[in-house]
């Protein structure tokens, strides 16, 4: 009876470490046990914001996880716990307007991301980082930083061209009946700013715009034939909207990098760029664009983009810059470093879209 008793116990216990933890708590264990199946790490996993995922250029998932934003709320903070119990391997990334410094947060946020007291920084070791004062975000000599966005993993489109519908477009999705400019999507690209600037781009240059996700603003009214306006548009109908436009305009502060950016860099449409944004700013040369701050000094950026736009070739400097393959590299090699013998057989990192 005693045999029996014994092995009973032996197989539950076998059975409890084959299945993992259980139920996370708030305080992360000092020594995560690696319980990820190496084959595919992401097995059933409820995949939530604000967590990224990655996998090598074989398609072949990695046992690790980036950080992009605030937790929204208690299910994605204990999912932090969770991949960290789990054994894997965790770093940051400035994705996300002011993230990780939550003390910047504005009005459009959530209860549970201002009141949460996660120390982002403090607990997270390694960042890929576009704040050019870190400092000033929360890092602290603690934190090992790399200079590199998610707008960084674009490569150059290959060179089509195709009429030009439009001599700008602007992308604010909506936030809701009224288009409140407190709302999520108005204060993280400034159409507040958009709406002072869209006189000179649309009556007084007689441009005609795209602006994707303001309907019912009454923008319409305002100006006629020289204005388009569009819901929100499937991934690859933006692309083309991209292509069809001459310029991307971007009064854009809270932002981080914005993907859209690099997009329409890479299809060769140059962007109009106000230089306080977050982060982004770094794509903007004479071959690219153009930047301006406030609706007083918008004009004369705009007269100067105008003087150059057919004479210029986004898509060429960013060949010269930036490329897929290499921002793989760079990251791979990055993340090798941050967590040795992790990606010894690895040649690229690259995200999950």
């Amino acid at each position: 009876m005693t045999i029996i008793l014994l092995t009973l116990i032996l197989w539950i216990l076998l059975y409890k470490e084959k299945e993992g933890f259980e139920t996370p708590t708030n305080t992360p264990t000092n020594t995560p046990m690696p319980v990820f199946d190496p084959k595919d790490p992401y097995k059933e996993e409820k995949r939530i914001f604000p967590f990224r995922y990655f996998t090598d250029m074989s398609g072949i998932s990695l046992p690790m996880v980036a950080v992009t934003g605030f937790f929204r709320d208690k299910e994605a903070k204990m999912k932090y716990y969770e991949y960290k119990q789990k054994g894997f391997h965790i770093f940051g990334i400035t994705a996300y307007k002011t993230f990780p410094n939550k003390h910047r947060l504005d009005e459009s946020e959530g209860k549970f991301e201002k009141e949460d007291d996660f120390d982002y920084t403090g607990n997270i070791k390694h960042w890929l980082c576009c704040f050019k004062q870190k400092e000033q975000f929360g890092f602290t000599d603690f934190n090992e930083v790399i200079e590199m966005s998610e707008s960084d993993f674009y490569t150059a489109e290959d060179f089509q061209p195709v009429p030009k519908k439009y001599d700008f477009i602007y992308i604010c999705n909506k936030d809701g009946d009224g288009c409140p400019l407190n709302g999520w999507n108005a204060i993280n690209r400034n159409f507040d700013l958009a709406l002072k600037c869209f006189p000179i781009l649309m009556k007084e240059f007689k441009l005609k715009g795209l602006v994707l996700g303001r309907e019912g603003c009454g923008l319409e009214a305002l100006y006629g034939d020289r204005i388009e306006i569009a819901g929100f548009l499937e991934w690859h109908v933006l692309q083309e909207k991209m292509r069809e436009s001459r310029m991307l305009f971007v009064p854009n502060i809270y932002d981080a990098s914005p993907r859209v950016v690099a997009e329409c860099i890479t299809k060769d449409v140059p962007v109009l760029m106000n230089e306080e944004i977050l982060c982004g700013s770094k794509y903007i040369h004479p071959e690219t664009g153009e930047f301006f701050s406030t609706e007083a000094n918008f004009k004369p950026a705009l007269q100067r983009l105008l003087a150059r736009i057919d004479t210029i070739s986004p898509r060429e400097w960013w060949k010269q810059h930036y490329n897929q393959k290499d921002s793989y590299k760079k990251l791979r090699d990055f993340l090798a470093k941050s967590f040795p013998g992790t990606l010894d057989h690895v040649d690229a990192v690259k995200f999950i879209l």
